[in-house]
């Protein structure tokens, strides 16, 4: 089975333990325009070891601090991994981050992580080392495809690093991945939440993403 058909058939939602089997996704918008400026309020480098995020080392994943990025590492147990960052909620919020695989399989998925009220509530940006890109919706532990998998050129494989913006604003929904306007959804269902970084290795493999150049903006 190639890697877009199979990504047609099921991917594991993050952290929620749930396996999705394949529905046609919602058409998504067509992306219009460019995004403009936005005030900064968070810029993080990762050169030092902080709390703003939730750090831990376990035997299904780990989230560290290494060498000016921070590194996600999805050991194999069937689980995708994310770090939130502390103490922060919001309903509106502008997301960049630049992203790495560093090793592991390139069937993965990489990215960001809005309006999260818990481990069953949340929308999730996400692209993968070979090629792809996603969103989707998790309500109630239930994971909805809004956009994707779909393949993008945009997108740097490999270990080729890759810039994301995530936007979340009101209900519209925005992917760019390296300066591209790729998507945007509209979702009526607007809630209020925290942000996390994430990634996941698909069919039970095993993965690491480093992120760097993290910074929150407010609409």
């Amino acid at each position: 089975m190639t890697c877009r058909e199979h990504r047609h058939c099921w991917f594991l939602a993050l952290a929620v333990l749930l396996w999705l089997t394949a529905c046609a996704p919602t058409s998504p918008s067509t992306p219009t325009g460019t995004p403009g400026t936005a005030p900064e309020i968070i810029n993080d480098s990762f050169s030092t070891t902080n709390d703003a995020w939730t750090l831990f080392d376990a035997p299904e994943s780990a989230a560290t601090v290494q060498q000016g990025e921070l590194y996600l590492e999805d050991r194999g147990r069937g689980i995708g991994v994310y770090t939130q960052l502390l103490g922060r909620s919001f309903a509106d919020v502008i997301l960049q981050v630049t992203v790495r695989h560093v090793e592991g399989t390139q069937d993965n998925w990489m990215g960001a992580i809005c309006r999260q009220q818990d481990e069953e509530n949340y929308t999730l940006f996400a692209i993968s080392a070979d090629g792809y890109y996603l969103i989707l919706k998790v309500e109630n532990g239930s994971p909805t495809p809004l956009v994707g998998p779909a393949p993008a050129d945009v997108i740097h494989t490999g270990r080729d690093r890759n810039t994301l913006e995530v936007r979340c604003e009101g209900p519209t929904l925005t992917l760019i991945i390296n300066d591209t306007l790729t998507v945007s959804y509209t979702d009526e269902s607007t809630l209020e939440g925290g942000v996390a970084l994430f990634t996941d290795a698909v069919r039970g493999g095993t993965t690491t993403t480093a992120f760097d150049d993290f910074a929150l903006l407010q609409p």
